[in-house]
């Protein structure tokens, strides 16, 4: 049996919408709340509208059918600026943000600062690879997204999104999918703070130690509602989820996924609690430690 490893760890704004700049001064902007931008087709005017952003609260409103292919990155980490302010990205039908695949270089998607809060609707995030954590979104401020998918992306630890120390995350109506990691795990998410799911699917993510679903770390709470986790894999502990911290599950399904023990959840400890859930199929067994998770059988 593998064993559990932790990860460680003044002047007026102005916006830039449609190729137009609109300018606010501070009362202004505070008065009138969020500020509307439609952001044209291009990852360079995404980028420009984020920094920007970052001064005013704003909702960026994405093209809906376009893909912001992004090419070259900010930083040498992360594909667009990191989010410092109080930020919205909403999309609609067909709406990407990607690394592209000709990048010369690996990058993340999106990197939320502490302080920083990001919301993200109706968006596919794609294709982040880092060798560190959160290849499709690290965040270590607020994170809410709902009705948004993250697949294809890559990392250390938390293929889709890390959530890191002090940071809190709240995912909603959400597919996670076809994530993977290089390091100890979260081939979908790994969890190092308070993180909610929300009637939301974790599907067919990879890890190659711990947690191919989700991971939560020593310091982590997660709550999983009204969600699936299935057909993930990990090639040590835990499947579907790995626990060094506390977990719940809430009308919950764990199915067909694969681990070398836990296949559907290991726990290094006894705080997983499950309420109305259902752990079943999962290879080759549905949870380990035997008989330490009440209603857990198998």
């Amino acid at each position: 049996m593998g064993s559990f490893s932790r990860v460680t760890g003044g002047a007026g704004a102005a916006l830039l919408a449609g190729g137009t700049l609109i300018t606010a001064s501070p009362a202004q902007s505070m008065a009138s709340g969020p500020r509307v931008v439609r952001v044209p087709c291009s990852a360079a005017a995404l980028a420009a509208s984020i920094t920007t952003a970052n001064t005013i609260p704003a909702v960026l409103r994405l093209r809906a059918n376009c893909t912001y292919s992004i090419t070259t990155p900010t930083t040498a980490a992360t594909g667009l600026p990191a989010i410092t302010g109080d930020v919205t990205l909403t999309g609609g039908p067909g709406t990407t943000i990607r690394r592209d695949p000709a990048a010369p270089t690996i990058f993340r998607i999106l990197d939320v600062a502490a302080g920083g809060t990001l919301r993200v609707t109706r968006i596919t995030i794609a294709n982040g690879v880092t060798a560190g954590l959160g290849g499709g979104i690290q965040n270590a401020g607020t994170l809410v997204l709902r009705q948004t998918t993250l697949t294809g992306n890559r990392a250390g630890n938390g293929g889709a999104v890390a959530n890191n120390a002090a940071a809190t995350a709240t995912i909603s109506r959400t597919l996670l999918t076809a994530n993977t990691t290089t390091g100890v795990g979260g081939g979908g998410l790994i969890n190092s703070s308070t993180l909610t799911v929300i009637d939301s699917i974790i599907s067919a993510n990879v890890a190659p130690i711990n947690g191919g679903g989700v991971n939560t770390q020593s310091a982590g709470t997660t709550r999983l509602i009204q969600t699936t986790l299935d057909h993930n894999t990990s090639g040590g502990l835990g499947g579907g989820l790995s626990n060094l911290g506390t977990t719940s599950l809430d009308r919950t399904l764990v199915s067909a996924n694969r681990g070398s023990s836990g296949g559907g959840i290991a726990s290094g400890n006894t705080n997983v609690t499950l309420v109305r859930s259902i752990v079943r199929n999962n290879i080759p067994d549905n949870c380990n430690p035997l008989n330490t998770i009440p209603g857990c059988v198998g």
